[in-house]
């Protein structure tokens, strides 16, 4: 053990050794940087065993490490209150916070954490001047407790106060003549994919001082390296035997590697390599997504480019092209559509799993509570959205949320963050996730005879599902061939499984473990399935290391079908074929499927798909006549070229007989210009509605 004592010396020897140059660049950055990192790895080569003491020791170690840091400043010229701040712990030391028992208070640990609540940034006492009454005898006292003001016992006469005391004066604390420094309350919690089976996370109350402090947002995934401490549970004003938990923050190691948390070792690296050169990795992948699920080829493919998702890009000018692909699928009652998003939400890293009946805006967005730890003050805790950074957000029942809470997608879905101003609170927070969404039709089942499109069958807004790159129909239509393939296919796989009651008592192993070395397993039908766990790190390998570009003739293909997309004539003059933001789509589908098989260059075959997939579901969705104005008004072409000729045989007829327009002339108008006329009654009663017309007197219609 290192003795107290001799601890300013052996930091000063090693800061002076090994950091000299760092130092002298700290005293230059002032005060854009105020603290000093020291990696552990570094202290072990200096001394094995000072390295381990510090992390038994951290708050005598850091003492004197500040103090020699601050002299070293001195003697250079610099008079700043730098910190020494220790990262790159050992991993025996980076327990996971569910498992933070009495062994680990005083020491130092590293926490994997998500941040899910932030307070405001507050001055807090560091050092106390309290004066005296009676002698104005000023005394300096420590305030090593956040929660407690350290006053005087009494005014000591060895350093020339009084003597007396505190029942035979009073002590007045003299704010402006003490230390404060900046405080903050952090909740972390454990990251998800940590979790095991369906437990509840742990969180931890955090206490981020100096610089450290102001620097997280909610949904920040941060290593939080600090000491644990404790402070006893109040109960009816009086202390329990009972303790609190609190770690006070060290340094903060930010996770900016994409998907940090996936551990893959050098041996999955190569197998990872190795099944991207396998001439069926398309097929394979499909058929690994929801292989339980029956059917789907296509939806699925497109749910495979959505986990590799595109290269999210910043541009010049400072605005960022989002690489994260949404898809929202539109579905009758019992087609699987929780299957598949409850599915992707467990194979995607960091993915989140919510359904719209029970999330509110705050819940997917951030929320405004208000914090007991501080004082009843207003901060924010992280939604799913923001905790979903850089994964994958399944959200069910999306037609279920009410309007407002929907509003809230909009930004979270196209500029990727969320901008939150509540109760004083004004912050921006980060939603860089895919989103997978499930809707049903409002009444029931998708009729298919219904002149209002499948869009509008879903309490859904046009402005929401713009926002969507791919939006699939599916159907569920009474087919002998197709619907005995899938009760063949339910029975095999229903079969194939072994009883969860056996699993539990120890005498049948868990099937869902039984995968080869190679990560590939045979599903029931022979096909070749990969386990979750390396499809995992086949994800996060492929979105950390490959950000491909596209080919010149790849680009050609998507400028082709695009120009040729725009130039088919519509059913209407104001119908549209195709959008930017559908082209901007298309090049994210295209990098994607370059992703899926380990490729810096997105091809043309990479571009055929991404087309491929584009006409499918359009197809599924609307046919060959497939039109964005319909999408967004909710209203077929021909329809609206009817409401359009009414309009206007009305405004016209109104002008030249300067009288209103009665409801058979506009019938015998439809009648000579070959206009359907069983719903006109229902269009003119809309256009009253809306203000186009309005009915000075029963059956007849004048323009507004």
């Amino acid at each position: 053990m290192i003795q107290e004592f001799d601890m300013p010396a052996r930091w000063r020897s090693f800061l002076t050794e090994y950091l000299s140059e760092e130092i002298h660049g700290l005293a230059v950055m002032w005060p854009r940087k105020q603290s000093l990192e020291v990696s552990f790895h570094v202290l072990e080569t200096f001394d094995s065993k000072f390295a381990l003491d510090i992390l038994a020791r951290p708050d005598k170690h850091l003492d004197a490490a500040n103090t020699a840091l601050r002299l070293l400043l001195q003697e250079s010229g610099s008079d700043h209150l730098a910190f020494v701040r220790v990262v790159g712990l050992p991993s025996d030391h980076s327990p996971d916070i569910r498992d933070l028992r009495s062994d680990h208070i005083g020491g130092m640990v590293g926490l994997d954490s998500v941040v899910i609540k932030i307070s405001g940034v507050r001055p807090r006492i560091h050092e106390a001047v309290f004066r005296c009454e009676l002698c104005n005898h000023r005394q300096f006292i420590r305030q090593p407790n956040e929660q407690v003001l350290i006053e005087p016992i009494e005014c000591p006469d060895v350093q020339g106060g009084c003597g007396r005391p505190k029942r035979d004066t009073r002590f007045f604390l003299k704010e402006q003549e003490s230390t404060m420094i900046n405080s903050q309350f952090i909740e972390i919690q454990e990251p998800p994919e940590k979790l095991r089976g369906g437990t509840q996370p742990q969180r931890l109350l955090a206490i981020a001082e100096h610089d450290v402090a102001g620097v997280l947002n909610p949904g920040d995934r941060v290593k939080v390296n600090g000491e644990l401490f404790v402070r006893s549970q109040r109960k009816a004003g009086r202390e329990t035997p009972i303790f609190d938990i609190f770690l006070n923050v060290i340094s903060l190691e930010r996770q900016n590697i994409p998907l940090e948390e996936v551990n893959i070792s050098p041996e999955d690296e190569n197998l990872i390599k190795e099944i991207s050169r396998r001439e069926d990795l398309y097929d394979m992948m499909c058929g690994s997504i929801a292989p339980s699920i029956f059917g789907f080829p296509r939806i699925k493919e497109s749910l495979l480019l959505q986990l590799f998702g595109g290269v999210a890009r910043k541009n010049v000018d400072g605005k960022r092209n989002r690489g994260d692909i949404h898809i929202l699928l539109m579905g009758d009652p019992g087609v699987a559509k929780s299957e598949l998003l409850n599915y992707m939400s467990e194979l995607s890293p960091r993915g989140r799993f919510t359904s719209g009946m029970s999330a509110s805006a705050a819940g997917l967005t951030a929320a405004a509570v208000q914090d007991s730890t501080a004082d009843g003050r207003w901060t924010l805790e992280a939604g799913a959205l923001a905790l979903a950074d850089q994964g994958l957000a399944a959200i069910d029942e999306f037609d279920k949320m009410t309007q407002n809470d929907r509003s809230s997608m909009h930004e979270a879905m196209e500029q990727q963050r969320i901008s939150v101003s509540k109760a004083g609170i004004n912050a921006t927070l980060s939603t860089r996730c895919s989103v997978l969404a499930a809707a049903n039709p409002k009444d029931g089942r998708f009729n298919s005879l219904s002149e209002r499109p499948f869009t509008a069958q879903v309490n859904l807004g046009p402005p929401l599902l713009s926002r969507f790159d791919v939006i699939w129909l599916i159907t569920d239509t009474p087919t002998e061939e197709v619907d005995r393939r899938i009760a063949s296919h339910i029975i095999s796989n229903r079969l194939a499984g072994i009883s969860e009651q056996r699993i539990e008592e120890g005498l049948e192993q868990d099937p869902s473990g039984r995968f080869f070395k190679s990560g590939i397993s045979k599903d029931h039908d022979g096909s070749d399935t990969l386990s979750q766990d390396i499809f995992r790190k086949y994800v996060a390998f492929a979105k950390r290391n490959i950000n491909p570009t596209m080919e010149e003739d790849a680009r050609m293909i998507l400028t082709d079908f695009y120009v040729e997309t725009r130039s088919k004539s519509g059913l209407s003059q104001d119908s549209v074929s195709i959008t930017a933001r559908a082209m901007e789509a298309l090049i994210r589908l295209a990098e994607a499927s370059a992703r899926v098989r380990l490729s810096e260059v997105a091809t043309i075959q990479d571009a055929e798909r991404a087309i491929r997939l584009t006409k499918n579901w359009r197809h599924r969705l609307m046919g060959d006549n497939y039109d964005e104005t319909t999408l967004q008004s909710g209203v077929n072409p021909n329809k609206r070229n009817k409401v359009q000729e009414i309009l206007r045989f009305i405004r016209t007829e109104s002008s030249t007989k300067n009288q209103p327009v009665t409801l058979s002339e506009v019938l015998n108008f439809c009648e000579s210009e070959g206009l359907s006329t069983h719903d006109v009654e229902d269009v003119i009663e809309e256009l009253i509605l809306k203000g186009p017309l309005y009915q000075p007197t029963f059956g007849n219609y004048l323009p507004s």
